[in-house]
């Protein structure tokens, strides 16, 4: 068949709605409009439905190994569930060790990624050390269409931590390149400290994780991050934000001209830390913490106000297995599978539990990450011309989220038993169907490695 014309949908993109079809021929879209007809392309009728652009998920962990753990979902497994849920492009993470080359590490992880990835993909590196002067690296790094770094202020043990000093010297080079920073934001001596304290007392369970995680943790770094972002002129990008206060922080910042950005996740603004109370708090391990049902609505209020600039899922596939007979919080390797579940869970309790504009929906979900990772409007967008990625969401069927309906190797989902509202029907990246009426229908080794522009922020 020649292509695939998409009619009798609602057409939603972050500027408007419309009632049109779409034709999407050689992985490009070719044409949008009332009526369209196209000799031999496959028909895709979407009456009743959201035609959306492909989601673009800027927080995505294909395959994480943290200390002796190894998640469960590698390159394919983990794509096969973004395809799933609607998301047709992930921004996975490429981490440096001590010694090794920036440029090195992403043509590692590409190689790796384009042999099992079935949707589109890129990366932000992720420097550990930068001793070997691995900082002039950036400008090789951007030639080879890598425009994003991620940076943690904890996890030393594990591995990931970048001392202040050189998270300054590679903020400045960023600033130069127009390279943009994101940020694990915690203050690694209060995360050390409040542990510290919990075991003292006897409070090793983990059910003490999120109390011994509190907001201040977060707050701390993001001040310090920012304190940096205005002392070197870096865009900064503040990943899965989950303190209200700390939004307002980024909010204030950029309002003064700092580059800064905020993203939250779907769990914190579904759960709350009232998980950790519950029988088995380890479906709900991740950093930060959920907190309680205030800190969540005003999340909520300052998402539905345009304070929090994207969505991300954070996705990390563990299994509930690599935590079992783990008694200590400080033992277990933290991330939740999520990939699979955003786009449901922001559209039953964004769109339909809060009233948000499916505009706002959309530019959250694919057309923000896109602009400012440097893939827009080829990513992110419904304009002929642009990736034929395209998510088709029915938003009539009313169910709840069970992990037996899903695809990752985590095996679980922290929101079993939530109402979900709508469902993904149909998702197209360039052009081609990889999911469908509950199917997974692509290839392994399909998704492409996406070569991105400087930094919009």
């Amino acid at each position: 068949m020649d292509g695939i014309l998409i009619k009798g949908g609602t057409l939603v993109s972050a500027s408007g709605r419309s009632h049109a079809d779409l034709l999407l021929q050689g992985g490009k879209i070719t044409q949008v409009g009332e009526n369209l007809n196209a000799d031999g392309a496959e028909i895709l009728d979407a009456s009743g439905c959201y035609v959306l652009p492909g989601c673009v998920d800027p927080h995505v962990h294909l395959l994480l190994t943290s200390g002796s753990f190894t998640t469960a979902d590698g390159y394919f497994t983990t794509t096969r569930s973004a395809a799933c849920g609607g998301v047709t492009t992930v921004l996975d993470f490429a981490e440096q060790h001590a010694g090794e080359s920036l440029l090195e590490v992403v043509q590692k992880r590409r190689e790796e990624c384009e042999a099992e990835a079935c949707v589109d993909f890129s990366f932000h590196c992720n420097p550990t050390d930068i001793s070997d002067g691995q900082v002039r690296e950036l400008a090789a790094l951007k030639e080879a269409g890598v425009t994003s770094l991620k940076v943690y202020t904890t996890y030393k043990q594990a591995g990931f931590y970048l001392d202040a000093h050189s998270t300054l010297r590679v903020m400045e080079e960023a600033a130069r390149q127009r390279i943009s920073v994101s940020v694990h934001a915690e203050d690694d001596d209060l995360v050390q400290g409040f542990a510290a304290e919990y075991l003292a007392a006897g409070k090793k369970g983990l059910r003490y994780h999120g109390e011994a995680r509190p907001p201040v943790i977060e707050e701390l770094a993001i001040a310090d991050l920012l304190h940096l972002a205005a002392a070197t002129g870096a865009a900064v990008y503040f990943v899965h934000l989950s303190s209200p206060r700390s939004v307002q922080m980024v909010r204030k910042a950029a309002s003064r001209g700092i580059r800064a950005i905020a993203e939250t996740c779907p769990h914190f603004l579904v759960l709350d830390d009232s998980v950790y109370l519950s029988e088995d708090p380890s479906p709900y391990i991740m950093t930060p913490p959920v907190r309680g049902p205030e800190s969540r609505e005003e999340l909520w209020r300052h998402l539905l106000d345009g304070d929090i600039s994207t969505i991300g899922s954070d996705h990390v596939g563990y299994t509930l297995a690599q935590r079992e007979g783990v008694e200590n919080f400080t033992e277990v390797a933290p991330g939740i599978p999520g990939v699979e579940a955003t786009l449901p869970l922001m559209y039953t309790y964004g769109v339909v539990r809060r009233g948000m504009a499916l505009e706002q929906f959309v530019d959250l979900l694919s057309t923000t990450p896109a602009r400012l990772f440097g893939l827009y409007p080829r990513k992110g967008s419904l304009m002929v011309g642009t990736d034929a990625d395209v998510t088709v969401y029915n938003p009539n069927p009313q169910g709840v989220f069970r992990a037996s309906e899903m695809h990752s190797e985590a095996g679980y989902t922290p929101y079993e038993g939530l109402e979900r509202s709508g469902e993904v029907r149909t998702t197209i990246c360039r052009g081609e169907i990889v999911y469908r009426d509950g199917e997974f229908v692509g290839e392994r080794g399909f998704g492409k490695f996406l070569q991105r522009t400087a930094a919009a922020a």
